[in-house]
């Protein structure tokens, strides 16, 4: 949680989601929304969103060059709050 007791999600950046209205839904909800790209944030943070709109090559590729993939596999495996919106969700698969 953060100081003022909303709590924090993290949103993590691939540069092809439209984070902009995520971030507004949640923020309305009552979070304190943070976008970022930090393995160890996506991976350990108390709640994280996978947004997404676009190409699924192109998300899968900045995932996996920033390592996120795997931090996000290993957050879903512990069963982790973990949200996946749109393309995020399909980033979750295999292939699309």
């Amino acid at each position: 949680m953060s100081s003022n007791s909303r709590p924090r999600v993290d949103m993590v950046k691939t540069g092809v989601a439209n984070v902009a209205s995520v971030a507004a839904a949640l923020r309305r909800l009552g979070a304190d929304v943070e976008l970022t790209d930090d393995v160890a944030r996506v991976r350990d943070g108390a709640a994280v969103v996978l947004p997404g709109v676009g190409s699924f090559g192109a998300g899968m590729r900045a995932l996996r060059e920033s390592g996120l993939d795997a931090a996000l596999a290993e957050r879903i495996a512990e069963n982790r709050p973990t949200l996946a919106v749109c393309l995020g969700l399909q980033l979750l698969c295999r292939s699309s």
